[in-house]
């Protein structure tokens, strides 16, 4: 296979040089030349060279920023460096900035097809003499690099610990001894599942084996760990493998952050929201059983006392002796008849007895006919006819969300039609709405979504009843609301 090289040089009498020495060499062809930095990156582009041999002394540009701008814009390139200078600081920038070689001009042509081959084997080559300055350099970097993660390890935190690939203890900072109420010597040699509860030691056991197998990088898992004092506590753990030349070389990192307080607040944030939806579901039933108290008012006297009134009215009327009372009698009739279809209307609106005597169902369809009749909007019920027993909490929650859902419906989503689908699905009951209102460009889980208070509201009553709301809507394609509730409570 031959090796495509272009030559970047500012003089033209070290370019002849070059190209007539790699002329000789069998699987060397140069494929372009340039003296200056722009015009090294036009035509490195144009032509795709597998190796840039590039002077670092180039007019326009040159250096470290003519090596980074050719990776840039060719990252398949290899770039060997070619320069006078042997100062460790240069050379080591150099490479820095990806240089895949180094070849001082002193001895270009006689190392020159031999970095070629070097560096076109994946290898990086270095003129005689920088390799011991070179070296020198990265060991010093080492030696800081170990003191700087030295220091982090040490007084970091978060418990640290370095695994051999049977997962037993190899080191452990002082944070973990601490985590873990043992001391450096014990915790050394030990399995790290001894740390771990029985339940979850399996599964940890299989991730780890699959990391220095190589199936996967790293994982995190949150348990609970056991202390040698017998407590228990929650760690989120942080599992890296460092792989060796052999496998018997592999290390795993293990960083372990106590998170007992998060876990803490977490299940305390849970216990607030399992009190705080008891709260919404009794604020509901409670303003039920009111609405229901005072619908069974206004029936039971009320509107006994304005139906008794009328038909005394009604008698008066026929056993008046004067014509002139009558008109004011029949006026007065009138009225009272108004008042009493207002009062029966208030007396369903606040809380229609159909939905006690003849269900959930029923209640829909007669909320259904009075949506449409308030606000001209076309509603219809689907039901499946399957029996749908229910006791009272979830019947009146799930009735009261329906009625807030189509009055939102009706009042902002400027819809024509709304479709409602019961139906059973074993012990849950399922209710659709559908609209082809405005949208609102969102779709997602409505009970943790961005969608307001209102479904927020909503999504909490359902869940305390254990079901569950979602919304998927789209800008003018209207919004499906979807609400699932167990049919026992």
């Amino acid at each position: 296979m031959t090796t495509r090289i272009f030559l970047a040089d500012e003089y033209q009498i070290v370019r002849q040089g070059l190209r007539a020495l790699l002329e000789k060499e069998t699987g060397m062809q140069v494929v372009g030349e340039a003296a200056s930095g722009p015009a090294v990156m036009r035509q490195v582009q144009d032509l795709a060279p597998d190796i840039v041999l590039l002077d670092l002394g180039l007019p326009e540009l040159h250096g470290v920023e003519m090596i980074r701008q050719i990776l840039a814009a060719s990252p398949q390139v290899k770039i060997i460096a070619l320069s006078i200078y042997d100062d460790r600081r240069f050379v080591v920038n150099i490479l820095k900035a990806g240089a895949s070689g180094y070849l001082l001009k002193d001895c270009a042509f006689e190392e020159l097809t031999k970095a070629i081959r070097t560096v076109q084997a994946s290898k990086t080559f270095l003129s005689p003499g920088l390799s011991d300055i070179v070296a020198q350099d990265y060991i010093e970097a080492l030696r800081d690099s170990e003191a700087h993660f030295r220091t982090i390890f040490e007084v970091t935190a978060i418990g640290i610990a370095l695994l051999n690939k049977d997962g037993r203890v190899v080191e452990a900072n002082p944070a973990l001894q601490q985590m873990l109420g043992y001391s450096l010597t014990e915790l050394v040699n030990q399995m790290f599942t001894v740390f771990i509860l029985p339940d979850d030691a399996s599964r940890c056991k299989t991730l780890f084996r699959e990391l220095v197998q190589g199936k996967q990088d790293s994982y995190q898992v949150e348990k609970k760990y056991v202390r040698k004092d017998g407590r228990t506590a929650w760690g989120r753990l942080n599992v890296s493998l460092i792989r060796g030349a052999k496998v018997e070389d592999h290390l795993a990192v293990c960083m372990i952050e106590d998170i007992t307080a998060q876990k803490q607040a977490e299940k305390e944030i849970r216990t607030y929201q399992e009190q705080l939806r008891s709260v919404a579901s009794e604020l509901s039933l409670t303003e039920e059983q009111e609405r229901r108290r005072l619908a069974t008012d206004l029936h039971d006297h009320v509107g006994q006392i304005l139906a008794l009134a009328q038909i005394k009215l009604g008698a008066i009327r026929e056993s008046a002796s004067s014509t002139h009372l009558v008109e004011p009698m029949d006026e007065v009739r009138r009225l009272i008849e108004q008042t009493i279809q207002y009062t029966r209307s208030l007396t369903f609106e606040l809380s229609p007895p159909i939905l006690y005597d003849l269900g959930f169902e029923a209640a829909m369809e007669w909320l259904a006919e009075l949506i449409q009749a308030q606000h001209g909007i076309t509603v219809k019920v689907q039901t499946d006819r399957s029996p749908k027993s229910m006791n009272d909490e979830i019947r009146v929650i799930l009735f009261q969300t329906m009625r807030e859902l189509l009055v939102n419906v009706a009042k902002h989503a400027n819809a024509k039609n709304i479709r409602v689908f019961i139906a059973r699905e074993d012990a849950t009951l399922q209710v659709k709405i559908e609209d082809d209102g405005l949208g609102m460009g969102i779709s997602a889980d409505a009970a943790n979504g961005p969608f307001g208070f209102g479904f927020f509201s909503i999504g909490e009553r359902l869940k305390y009843l254990g079901g569950h709301l979602e919304v998927v809507s789209e800008p003018g394609w209207g919004t499906r609301v979807t609400l699932q509730v167990p049919l026992k409570f």
